[in-house]
C-alpha cells in the first residue's frame, strides 16, 4: 500500500517545519509495519535536510530552495501529480487547503481517498472547498477546525513524544527560575504581558530569573513589533534577565523545553498550540491564554490575555511550589501529550485511514 503526502517543506533543521520531517518518518514506519513493500511518496515545495529518513520515503520537492518561480512549481507539481497518484491508495494533505485543492482533480480521476490535516480558527473560501473536496478532515482538536461537517475527527496533535521527552533532575531552591517562550513573534502572541509581568516580579524582589524568547517575526511587518519589544526590554532594564534566542531549528529546541520550568503561551489563536504540547511532553509547566486548552490542562494554568500582573502572580506561586507538587504537575502534562497527542499514535491513524 502506497501513499502520497502533500506538504510544504520537509527539513529537519528547520525552525518552523522541523517538525514535518517527523510526520514523515512516522508514517513511513507505520507503512512499512503493514506493508513490506509500501512507499510514501511526499510532494513539498521545498526541502532541506531530509537525511535519516526510512529507505520507503521518496521525496519530489517542487524546487523552491533553488530558486524555482511559481509557475514553475505548478508545472512541477502537475508533472509529479499525473506520475504519483496512480501508484497511490490515497492522498495525505498536511496544514494548507492549497494541497487539497490542487490535488483533487488527479484524485477524482483515480477515485483516491483524500485525507487533509488542518488546525487553524480562519475560515476561507478555499477551506470551504476543502470540506467539499476532502473524504476525511482530521484535526487537533474540536476548536481548531472552524466549520462543522461530519467529515471532521479530531485526533489529538502529533507529538514526537521520542523526541520531547524530559530530564528529570533535582535542581537545588536557589537555581534560576527558567522562563520560557517559542514560536513566531507578532503583536498575536502578547509577548508585552510577558516582559511586564517579569518587570512586576524584579521589581518585587524576585531573583534567579531567566526568560528566553525564542523565534522570529513570521512577516517582515512584525519586525516593528520585534523592535518594540526590545525597546522595553532595554527601557525596563531586563536585559540581563530576558534574551531573544532568535529561530532554533525543531529538532533542537528540545534542549530548551527540558531546561525550563514554566513555559509561556499567550496567544489566543483558539486552535491547540504544538508548541505548548512539546513543553508538555518534555515535562514543562505550562502557562496558557489559549482557551482551546481548557480541559486540557488545569484551570489555575489558564490566564486571560493582556493581564501581566495576574501573570506575574502565577509566575509567583509556580516559582515558590515545593520541589514534589512540581514534579507532580509535569508528569501529569507529559502523560495528557503520551495519552491523546502522541504522534506514533496519530501517524497509526493516518495510515489507517487508507486501509480498505
Amino acid at each position: 500500500m502506497n501513499i502520497l503526502m502533500i506538504t510544504r517543506k520537509i527539513d529537519h533543521a528547520d525552525a518552523l517545519a522541523g517538525f514535518a520531517y517527523g510526520w514523515v518518518d512516522k508514517i513511513a514506519q507505520e507503512l512499512k509495519n503493514l506493508d513490506a513493500n509500501a512507499k510514501l511518496y511526499c510532494i513539498c515545495i521545498e526541502k532541506g535536510d531530509v537525511s535519516g529518513l526510512p529507505d520507503n520515503v521518496e521525496i519530489y520537492s517542487l524546487g523552491k530552495e533553488v530558486g524555482v518561480s511559481r509557475f514553475g512549481r505548478f508545472i512541477e507539481f502537475q508533472k509529479y501529480a499525473i506520475k504519483i497518484v496512480p501508484k497511490v491508495q490515497g492522498i495525505f494533505c498536511h496544514m494548507n487547503p492549497e494541497y487539497t485543492l490542487n490535488i483533487w482533480p488527479y484524485a477524482k480521476i483515480h477515485r483516491k481517498k483524500i485525507v487533509s490535516w488542518y488546525t487553524h480558527g480562519t475560515i476561507t473560501w478555499k477551506l470551504k472547498l476543502l470540506v467539499k473536496m476532502a473524504n476525511v478532515i482530521l484535526t487537533a482538536s474540536p476548536e481548531s477546525f472552524p466549520i462543522h461537517s461530519e467529515k471532521v475527527l479530531a485526533t489529538g496533535h502529533g507529538i514526537d513524544t521520542e523526541l520531547f521527552h524530559p530530564i528529570w533532575k533535582d535542581y537545588p531552591d536557589d537555581a534560576l527560575f527558567h522562563i520560557l517562550t517559542v514560536g513566531r513573534i507578532s503583536p498575536t502572541k502578547d509577548l508585552e504581558s510577558l516582559i511586564k509581568a517579569i518587570d512586576s516580579l524584579d521589581d518585587g524582589g524576585e531573583k534567579n530569573l531567566i526568560v528566553k524568547i525564542v523565534g522570529e517575526p513570521g512577516l517582515p511587518e512584525h519586525q516593528s513589533y520585534f523592535d518594540n519589544l526590545k525597546q522595553m526590554v532595554r527601557a525596563m532594564d531586563l536585559e540581563k534577565i530576558i534574551e531573544f534566542v532568535g529561530p532554533i531549528p525543531n529538532k533542537e529546541v528540545v534542549r530548551f523545553y527540558q531546561e525550563a520550568d514554566v513555559f509561556i503561551n499567550l496567544s489566543n489563536t483558539g486552535s491547540v498550540d504544538k508548541a505548548v504540547l512539546e513543553a508538555m511532553a518534555c515535562g514543562c509547566t505550562v502557562i496558557t491564554s489559549n482557551k482551546a486548552f481548557k480541559g486540557i490542562v488545569s484551570d489555575n494554568l489558564l490566564i486571560e490575555k493582556d493581564q501581566p500582573k495576574e501573570l506575574a502572580k502565577k509566575l509567583f506561586q509556580i516559582k515558590n511550589l515545593t520541589r514534589q507538587n512540581k514534579e507532580k504537575i509535569r508528569r501529569v502534562l507529559r502523560e495528557e501529550v503520551l495519552k491523546k497527542h502522541n504522534l506514533g499514535s496519530l501517524a497509526q491513524f493516518i495510515v489507517k485511514q487508507f486501509v480498505i
